[in-house]
C-alpha cells in the first residue's frame, strides 16, 4: 500500500517501490513484473498511476514493455542496478532519500500546525 500524505506523487511512490524491488532481486533481470491490474490492486491506485510509474521505470531502462505480453525487467539491467552489494547499497540510499523527503514533509506540516496553534505575537 502507498503512504498517505507523503507529499510525493502516487506514481513516484509506486515507481520507487518497484525500483527497490527490482534492485533487491525480487524481480530479477528478464522476469515479468505483475500486470497493471495486479499493480492497481496491490497499491490501491488507478491505471493512470500505474502507467506513469511504469513509464518512469521504462525511461530509466529498468523495464521493457512487450505489447500483449506484459512488462519485463531489462536483461541485462542498466549499469548500477544489477543484483549484488552495489545494488543493495543503491536501494538503501534510495530508501534513505525517501525517508529524508518524508521527514522534511512532516517537519513542514508540524511547522504549519505550530503557526496555527501559536500565532506570532507581532
Amino acid at each position: 500500500q502507498m503512504a498517505e500524505w507523503s507529499g510525493q506523487f502516487a506514481y513516484k511512490q509506486v515507481a520507487d517501490d518497484l525500483r527497490a524491488q527490482i534492485r533487491r532481486g525480487r524481480y530479477p533481470a528478464g522476469s515479468q513484473i505483475p500486470s497493471y491490474d495486479q499493480l492497481m490492486k496491490d497499491y490501491g491506485v488507478s491505471i493512470t498511476v500505474v502507467r506513469s510509474a511504469i513509464r518512469e521505470l521504462r525511461v530509466e531502462g529498468l523495464v521493457v514493455p512487450h505489447q500483449g505480453k506484459g512488462v519485463f525487467v531489462s536483461d541485462p539491467l542498466p549499469e548500477g542496478r544489477q543484483s549484488g552489494e552495489s545494488a543493495d547499497l543503491q536501494a538503501l540510499l534510495e530508501e534513505l532519500r525517501a525517508i529524508r523527503s518524508h521527514l522534511e514533509s512532516l517537519e513542514d506540516r508540524i511547522a504549519a500546525v505550530e503557526r496555527l496553534v501559536s500565532p506570532s505575537k507581532s
